[in-house]
């Protein structure tokens, strides 16, 4: 048995052409308003779509403040199988399409469909996509209230959501996650204005071995997601690894942060004077077995 683990700490996904017109395409009104929990190390924005069978629960969970988000849905007849399918979202009417994989598991009792790449309203483009481009400019608030619906294809049903605007509910996702920065000791004003965030010095995938993949976890099969986020001092130092979302179990956790801060290297981040300063860095590290 093969096994490794992969680390997706960027944030980019590919772009495709796809289209809510479609005569098997089940579109979703919503049932309640959107939900915006806080917790501890990031933010989750909930709402039920459809009644009875059809009924899903779209979760989109922030791990810092941005653009970027994680992406779930919550059901009782959500598929137990074809878990790794490949599919599109997209946020219309104008928006292009990212595609995307999916895992499935459970949340509580019911079962659930994770996104594995992280998203956004628009996905990057190509020019976006390079290797040395700077960092994406914010979609804005306009792009952001254009969005009236989020189209699913291929994941498990194609479905169309009607979400109506989402400027208010992703503003509010935002707000929350520099309040939660700012629970984390770190200057907020400040860290709205960086000029350089902190960077890798070696790519992070190699903080990571196949190796040390539990041997507990792979005699019971266990597969896992770990988002986790990193403070880096004004030296480039890493000072304090958080899990911030896991999928358990507890041994792939502690692996996550042990590694990391064993081999983690950065140069720190930048203020709006080019000064060093403290920050912090996310990552995501999908344990994955392979025959």
């Amino acid at each position: 048995m093969r096994r490794f683990v992969l680390l997706a700490a960027g944030l980019g996904v590919l772009c495709s052409e796809a289209s809510s017109k479609s005569r098997d395409v089940v579109r979703l009104q919503p049932v309640e308003p959107w939900n915006l929990h806080y917790a501890d190390d990031s933010c989750r924005l909930l709402r039920p779509f459809g009644t009875g069978d059809d009924q899903v629960i779209l979760v989109l969970d922030q791990f810092v403040p941005g653009d970027w988000f994680r992406m779930s849905l919550i059901g009782e007849k959500l598929p137990d199988k074809n878990s790794g399918a490949k599919g599109t979202v997209r946020f219309g009417p104008d928006e292009a399409a990212s595609e995307v994989r999916v895992t499935l598991g459970t949340s509580g009792e019911k079962r659930a469909l994770f996104v594995n790449e992280s998203v956004r309203i628009a996905p990057l483009t190509k020019a976006e996509e390079k290797k040395d481009a700077p960092e994406p400019a914010p979609i804005g608030e306009a792009r952001e209230a254009a969005a009236k619906w989020l189209e699913l294809k291929k994941l498990y049903r194609d479905v169309v959501l009607e979400t109506g605007s989402m400027a208010k509910p992703l503003a509010g996702l935002r707000a929350c996650s520099w309040e939660t920065v700012g629970s984390w000791g770190l200057d907020v004003e400040q860290q709205k204005k960086l000029t350089r965030k902190p960077e890798t010095k070696r790519s992070a995938s190699t903080w990571f071995d196949a190796s040390e993949y539990p041997p507990s976890m792979i005699a019971g099969g266990h597969q896992g997601v770990v988002n986790f986020r990193m403070i880096v001092d004004a030296k480039g130092k890493a000072t304090a690894c958080h899990i911030q979302k896991s999928t358990r179990p507890q041994e792939f956790d502690d692996l996550v942060c042990k590694s990391a801060m064993k081999r983690a290297r950065f140069e720190p981040a930048l203020d709006a004077e080019g000064k060093p300063v403290p920050s912090y860095w996310h990552g995501t590290v999908r344990f994955v077995i392979q025959g």
